[in-house]
């Protein structure tokens, strides 16, 4: 795969285009030329990634400052099919007419420096070696079925806790109903009619009791479905439409099989509301014939605690409190079942949760051990000069910052506890503990104690806490130059030090599109030559490379495929030159901009044989 033809409509480039060679292109010129910009607006029509978050907004600003409201197209050769590409400054991403391809590895000279001192761009610059596409479309499916069930749970926890609230006081409820009934059984034999209205209201209090507890069943269901069509309504007021097809492009609706279709499944949509809405006023009705039979029999009820009232004082307040009680508790009873039935659903969403966090473990150590794969062939094809070692799960500072986030405002000190629950645990473990609410396990694996343990469980139960569940501890990778006869890491390593370490391992990408930008800034020539041209000589017949530098090394010993000298007039940059590497006109673009002219050239080689006649030997 790699780039056939790029042009520039708009902007300082106005007019460019040019057809580039499937293996080595090189761009040469002067400064503030355009070949940086060149660079960047490949970039940016591809979308290809950066590799730090400073890089990512200074190389998107530079290509909008130079496309301005113009636009870039690029055309992606993949054997026999062509992929069209095409991006306006307005785009937040590219129009693709093809297939999706992998896009380059682009490369400024900023990024070369520092790629090395961050440990998500030397993780990226390892993953390369696979193809991005493989890897994050099943993830990305999972990752969001975790959150859709743990949204899910998190629902039902809120609600079982919200019922064990309220029936926490059903066993002392209980034992006062059973002593009013012992108060009832001890005035029984007072007197005998007040035994017949006693008799009465004991034959309907369980049909009350049944009332309230069906009254409160249809109102819960038809309260929760009345949210739920208001949400739906408000989200179809707000559906998007097709547009109109605008007269501009000159050709029949292309869309009007696709509005016919929108229109018949929003039909559908409606249809399946109505009877939605239906079920909920039939819900409500059924409401009013359950609240007019409670009513009722709450008024005969009444009539009869009244006439008891009037046989014996006292007696209407203890039936009253022992009706009252008695629909208390045969509420709290339902609630009981309804726990148990919410209990049910969330044991069955965390065992679908557990074998999806599983799959997604075992996906990422797979990509481990794939890393360790590829980490133990570089190290074999660039030692002992360069080593590299890879370091699993150890990048835990977006694990710290998810844990701090969601401890902020507990009371804890949040900094020091999600120190020591990233050592303890992993996002998912800890998440799962402190949906069950486990002291135990937590309070030991981290030292602290079960009040404390508990301020945690209920901070990471929030909505804050859900995030867990998507956040990845990462591997890291070491990388070392061999200086003298020590490893030093690449924290400690100069600026041309990096470079000279970063590079090989960039141009090991032997079937990937790479695109440079100025790699030889900090390194000195004889590295250019006995490493980075062979490097970039050596790549596979597959494999494009453009480059843009000032270096002749690069060009005449790299034997490039195809050499574009760019110029400006200071308003307008072009090419004034290009061809193939012996083309006249090339060799003297070279000799004259990257050699200085043919006497600097010719001065420099008489200084070389008359002054060490084997310097070259």
């Amino acid at each position: 795969m790699w780039i056939e033809r790029i042009a520039i409509e708009g902007g300082v480039l106005d007019g460019f285009e040019e057809v580039l060679h499937p293996r080595l292109n090189v761009l040469i010129g002067g400064r503030g030329t355009g070949k940086s910009s060149v660079i960047e607006l490949i970039r940016y029509c591809l979308g290809a990634a950066t590799h730090s978050k400073a890089a990512t907004k200074d190389a998107t600003e530079h290509a909008l400052g130079v496309l301005g409201d113009g636009r870039v197209t690029l055309t992606i050769r993949d054997g026999a099919h062509r992929i069209l590409v095409t991006r306006t400054a307005i785009q937040e991403s590219p129009d693709i007419d093809g297939e999706l391809f992998t896009p380059p590895f682009v490369f400024s000279q900023s990024e070369i420096e520092a790629i090395g001192l961050h440990a998500p761009s030397r993780l990226r610059l390892i993953d390369g070696f696979v193809d991005p596409l493989e890897q994050t479309s099943e993830t990305r499916s999972i990752s969001s079925r975790v959150a859709s069930i743990t949204a899910e749970i998190r629902g039902l926890l809120a609600e079982i806790d919200d019922i064990t609230e309220k029936v926490a006081d059903l066993p002392v409820l209980r034992r006062h109903l059973d002593e009013l009934m012992a108060e009832r059984a001890a005035r029984s034999s007072e007197h005998q009619e007040i035994d017949l209205f006693r008799h009465a209201l004991e034959e309907i209090t369980p049909s009350l009791a049944s009332a309230h507890v069906r009254f409160e069943a249809i109102a819960r269901s038809a309260e929760k479905l009345a949210e739920w069509i208001e949400r739906v309504d408000q989200a179809l007021e707000h559906k998007p439409q097709i547009e109109s097809w605008p007269s501009q492009i000159g050709t029949p609706d292309e869309l009007v099989d696709l509005r016919a279709r929108d229109l018949k499944a929003f039909e559908h949509i409606h249809a399946g509301l109505s009877e939605m809405k239906s079920v909920a006023e039939a819900l409500e009705q059924r409401l009013g014939l359950a609240s007019s039979q409670r009513i009722g029999f709450e008024n005969r009820a009444r009539e009869i605690r009244v006439k008891m009232e009037e046989k014996q004082k006292g007696t209407s307040a203890l039936e009253r409190r022992i009706a009252e009680t008695t629909q208390h508790v045969s509420m709290l009873a339902s609630l009981v079942e309804l726990k148990a039935e919410r209990q049910q659903r969330m044991n069955s969403l965390e065992a679908q949760r557990n074998s999806l966090i599983l799959q997604l473990d075992k996906g990422r150590q797979e990509r481990t051990v794939n890393r360790q794969n590829i980490v133990s062939r570089l190290n074999r094809e660039l030692g002992p000069s360069v080593r590299l070692t890879l370091q699993p799960f150890a990048q835990r500072k977006e694990y710290v910052s998810a844990l701090a986030g969601a401890l902020r405002g507990s009371g804890l000190r949040y900094m020091e506890l999600a120190e020591r629950i990233s050592e303890s645990f992993s996002p998912s473990e800890i998440a799962v503990l402190a949906e069950r609410r486990d002291l135990s396990e937590i309070s030991n694996a981290i030292s602290i104690s079960p009040d404390r343990a508990l301020r945690l469980c209920d901070a990471l139960r929030s909505s804050a806490g859900v995030d867990l569940f998507s956040t990845v501890v990462e591997d890291d990778v070491l990388i070392e130059l061999m200086d003298g006869s020590d490893y030093k890491g690449i924290d400690f390593l100069s600026m041309g030090q990096r470079c000279t370490t970063i590079l090989p391992i960039i141009l090991r990408h032997m079937e990937r599109m790479i695109v440079l930008d100025q790699p030889e800034d900090h390194l000195d020539n004889a590295f250019v030559v006995n490493t980075l041209v062979r490097a970039v000589v050596g790549r596979s017949e597959n494999a494009q490379t453009i480059i843009a530098t000032h270096n002749p090394n690069i060009p005449v010993i790299g034997n490039a495929d195809r050499v574009y000298q760019l110029d400006s007039d200071g308003s307008h940059c072009f090419v004034r030159v290009k061809g193939e590497l012996s083309q006249p006109s090339v060799v003297t673009a070279i000799s004259t901009i990257m050699e200085g002219g043919r006497d600097a050239f010719l001065k420099r080689a008489n200084f070389y044989s008359e002054n060490v006649t084997n310097v070259f030997d």
